[in-house]
C-alpha cells in the first residue's frame, strides 16, 4: 500500500503547484509586455482586443484571445495577421525573478495577408528591422525557442504582377535562439489542392532579412515532386548558388500548381524526372547548372543546364548520353481505333499528341553512343536542335542509322497541327533493314545512298503517310535480290522457277522518285548485274502500304543478239510482294520483233524491185538514144529528155529537106 499512497501525495502536490501556478501568472503584465516588445522591434502594433488567461498546459504561460497584428500604412486590406487566439510561453525561472522571457508562441488559426503595392512596397520589410536597437547601431536582444502556427491561411496579393496565392491547412515552426544566429523553420501546408511542405535552416537570420547572402540548407516538396538546396542564398534580390538535387515524380501536379495543362510526356522524356548538380540562380531569374546529372526516367544525361525563369521557360542544354531510351516516342497509347488500321498492316488512325512541345522553348545539343527511338535505332550520334513555340528544328550532324550515317535537318511543327518534314542524306545504310523498319520488305540487300526531302501533313500517321510529298535519289551498291532469280529462269526457261535460296545478286542500283499523296513514283531505276541489266518503273504506295512495279532485265546482251529479256512485274501489298514474268509482255515483244521482220523483208524486197526498174529504164533509155542517133542522127546530151531530143532531131531532117527542095540553098 505504501507505494499507492506515494503516488497519490505526489498527484496532490503536483495539482497544488499547477493551481498555485495560475495565481502567480503575471496574465496582464505579460500581454502588455507582448504588445510593447513587439512594437519596439517591429513598428507595428500588436493589438489583444480578448481575454487573456493563464495556463499551465501544455506550457506555462498566457492564452490570449482575438489578435492582430496591423499593416502597412498603404494597404487598405485589414490587418496583416488576425488569429482567434495565441498561446504565449514564458520561462518558469526568470518568472520566478520578476522577469518575462517569451520562450514560445504558438498561434491557432491565424489569417496573414502579405501584401506588395504597384510602388514595389511590401508590408512585411518590418522584419528587416528586428535587429535593430533603439540607437540604430546596437541589436535587441531577440530570442524564440519555438513558435508554431496551426491551421492558418496566407494571402499573398502582388499587384505589380496582378497575382495572388493562397495556402490554407498552415502548420509551422519556427526556432530561432539568436536572430543573428541560425533559425529553423518547418512548415505544410495545402496551395491549389495539392501538399507543399519546406524545411530549411538559415545560419544568419537577420543578415538574411537585410538583404545579405547566407547558407542556407532547404528541402522543398510540393505533392510527390520535391527540390533540395545546401549553398548560399539572399533574398533581396533572390540569388542562390550551392548543390541541388530534385525529383519530379508527377509533372501532371508541377503543371497544376503552375496553372497549365500538362502535356503527354512519353516514356523517356521525363515522365519521372531527378537532377543533380551545382546550380547558380541569379537576380534576373536565371539559373545555370553545371555538372549536371539528369536522369529522365531510364535515360541518364550529364552536361550543362541554362533555364531562363519565364512564362515559357527558355532552356539550353549541352548533353550526353551513353545508351538513350526513347522507344515509347513511337509506341501509340492513345485510345481509341488507332489500332484498326495498325492491325491490318496499315498506319496508325490514333492521334499523335505533341503538346508537350509547347511547355517549353530552347535549343541544346546531344551526344550519345546509342539512341533508340523504338522503329529507329541510331548508332554513335551528334545532333544539334532548336525548339520555339511548338516547332523543333533538329539539325544532325552525324547520326549512325542502319549500320550507316545520316546527316541533314528534321522537323516537328506541332503549331496548329502536325506537320513533319526533313532535307536529308545517308550514306552506306543498309537498305535490307531500312524496308523491314518502315515496309516490311525485307528482300534487298545492299547499302545504299540517298538523299531525300519531304513533307506530311496530319495529325496521325495514317493522314501523314497518305499525304506525303517529296522527292529523292538512291544510289545501292552491290547486293542481293531475295526470292527473284531471273537467271535460274532463263537458264530453265521456266517462269515459276525458284530455286534453292533464290536470289539475283547486282552490282549497282540507281533510281530517283518523286513522292505525292503518299505514293511514290519512279521512271529511271537501272539495275547493273553480271550478265544482266534492267530498268524499271512504277509506285510504291506508302499511303495504302502497296507496291506495282515492272522490271525490264535484258540477259546475255553481249553474247547474243539482242539479249534474253524477260520482263518480271512486282505487285502486292507490303506484307505479301510477289515477282512473277510479265508473259504478255514476252508476246508483245516477240510480236513486235515479228513485225520488225517483215517490215525488214518488204523492204528489202521493194529496194530489189527499185533497183530493176531503175536498170530496165537504164536499158530503154539507151536503146531509144542509139535509135534517135541512127535514124536521126541526134546524140542526146546529159539532162536532155528523148522528147526534146526527137524534136531536135525532126528540126533537122525538115531543113534538110527544104534545101534539097531549095535547090541546096
Amino acid at each position: 500500500m505504501r507505494w499507492i499512497i506515494r503516488i497519490l501525495v505526489t498527484l496532490i502536490t503536483l495539482i497544488v503547484l499547477a493551481v498555485a501556478g495560475l495565481f502567480l501568472i503575471p496574465t496582464n503584465k505579460i500581454a502588455r509586455f507582448a504588445e510593447g516588445q513587439f512594437e519596439k522591434n517591429t513598428g507595428r502594433a500588436l493589438s489583444i482586443a480578448g481575454d487573456v488567461s493563464p495556463q499551465i498546459f501544455p506550457r506555462l504561460g498566457v492564452k490570449l484571445e482575438d489578435v492582430a497584428i496591423s499593416n502597412a500604412e498603404w494597404s487598405g486590406n485589414g490587418p496583416m495577421l488576425e488569429a482567434a487566439s495565441m498561446e504565449m510561453g514564458v520561462g518558469f525561472s526568470a518568472l520566478m525573478g520578476g522577469d518575462i522571457v517569451v520562450e514560445a508562441f504558438d498561434i491557432q488559426s491565424p489569417v496573414i495577408r502579405l501584401e506588395r503595392s504597384k510602388d514595389g512596397l511590401a508590408n512585411w520589410d518590418f522584419v528587416t528591422e528586428l535587429g535593430g536597437g533603439e540607437d540604430g547601431g546596437g541589436s535587441a536582444d531577440v530570442s524564440l525557442p519555438l513558435a508554431q502556427i496551426t491551421n492558418g491561411s496566407v494571402e499573398f496579393a502582388d499587384a505589380q504582377s496582378g497575382q495572388s496565392h493562397v495556402l490554407t491547412a498552415l502548420d509551422a515552426t519556427v526556432k530561432l535562439i539568436d536572430l543573428k544566429g541560425a533559425g529553423r523553420l518547418e512548415m505544410s501546408a495545402l496551395y491549389k489542392g495539392q501538399a507543399v511542405k519546406l524545411a530549411g535552416t538559415v545560419n544568419g537570420v537577420q543578415q538574411l532579412l537585410d538583404g545579405g547572402v547566407q547558407g542556407v540548407d532547404v528541402t522543398v516538396s510540393a505533392g510527390p515532386n520535391s527540390v533540395a538546396f545546401k549553398g548560399s542564398a539572399g533574398l533581396d534580390p533572390v540569388q542562390a548558388k550551392g548543390a541541388v538535387t530534385g525529383a519530379v515524380t508527377d509533372h501532371v501536379s508541377l503543371f497544376a500548381l503552375m496553372d497549365q495543362a500538362a502535356p503527354r510526356i512519353p516514356e523517356g522524356l521525363g515522365q519521372e524526372v531527378n537532377v543533380s548538380g551545382d546550380m547558380t540562380l541569379t537576380a534576373d531569374n536565371q539559373m545555370f547548372l553545371r555538372g549536371a546529372t539528369i536522369n529522365l526516367d531510364q535515360n541518364q544525361l550529364t552536361g550543362e543546364l541554362d533555364v531562363a525563369l519565364k512564362d515559357t521557360p527558355y532552356v539550353t542544354a549541352r548533353l550526353q548520353g551513353d545508351r538513350l531510351d526513347f522507344s515509347a516516342m513511337s509506341t501509340d497509347t492513345t485510345e481509341g481505333d488507332g489500332a484498326a488500321n495498325a492491325g491490318a498492316g496499315g498506319w496508325s488512325d490514333a492521334q499523335l499528341d505533341v503538346s508537350g512541345l509547347s511547355g517549353v522553348n530552347g535549343e541544346f545539343s546531344l551526344k550519345a553512343n546509342e539512341i533508340d527511338l523504338g522503329s529507329i535505332k541510331l548508332g554513335r550520334t551528334d545532333l544539334g536542335g532548336a525548339l520555339d513555340r511548338s516547332r523543333l528544328v533538329l539539325d544532325l550532324a552525324n547520326v549512325g542509322v542502319f549500320d550507316g550515317a545520316v546527316s541533314g535537318q528534321f522537323v516537328v511543327n506541332g503549331r496548329g497541327g502536325l506537320s513533319v518534314g526533313g532535307d536529308l542524306a545517308a550514306s552506306s545504310v543498309a537498305m535490307q533493314q531500312v524496308l523491314t523498319d518502315f515496309a516490311g520488305f525485307e528482300r534487298l540487300v545492299g547499302d545504299a545512298s540517298l538523299s531525300l526531302k519531304f513533307l506530311g501533313v496530319g495529325n496521325t500517321m495514317n493522314e501523314i503517310m497518305n499525304g506525303l510529298k517529296g522527292s529523292g535519289r538512291l544510289d545501292v551498291g552491290s547486293g542481293e535480290l531475295l526470292g527473284l532469280d531471273i537467271a535460274g529462269m532463263i537458264k530453265n526457261l521456266d517462269a515459276s522457277y525458284q530455286g534453292e535460296g533464290s536470289k539475283t545478286v547486282f552490282d549497282d542500283i540507281t533510281a530517283s522518285f518523286d513522292i505525292d499523296g503518299g505514293v511514290l513514283s519512279n521512271t529511271d531505276l537501272n539495275f547493273v548485274a553480271e550478265l544482266l541489266t534492267a530498268t524499271g518503273g512504277g509506285a510504291l504506295d506508302l499511303g495504302g502500304q502497296t507496291i506495282k512495279y515492272r522490271l525490264a532485265p535484258v540477259a546475255l546482251a553481249s553474247q547474243l543478239s539482242g539479249g534474253i529479256r524477260v520482263p518480271v512485274i512486282i505487285e502486292g501489298p507490303w506484307s505479301n510482294v510477289r515477282f512473277r514474268p510479265d508473259l504478255k509482255a514476252l508476246i508483245d515483244a516477240d510480236l513486235e520483233a515479228e513485225k520488225e521482220k517483215l517490215k525488214a523483208q518488204a523492204k528489202a524486197k521493194e529496194e530489189e524491185l527499185r533497183v530493176k526498174a531503175k536498170a530496165r529504164e537504164a536499158e530503154l533509155r539507151a536503146k531509144a538514144d542509139a535509135k534517135l542517133e541512127d535514124e536521126l542522127g541526134v546524140v542526146r546530151q546529159d539532162g536532155q529528155s528523148v522528147e526534146d531530143a526527137l524534136k531536135e532531131g525532126l528540126e533537122n531532117k525538115a531543113k534538110d529537106a527544104l534545101r534539097n527542095l531549095l535547090g541546096g540553098n
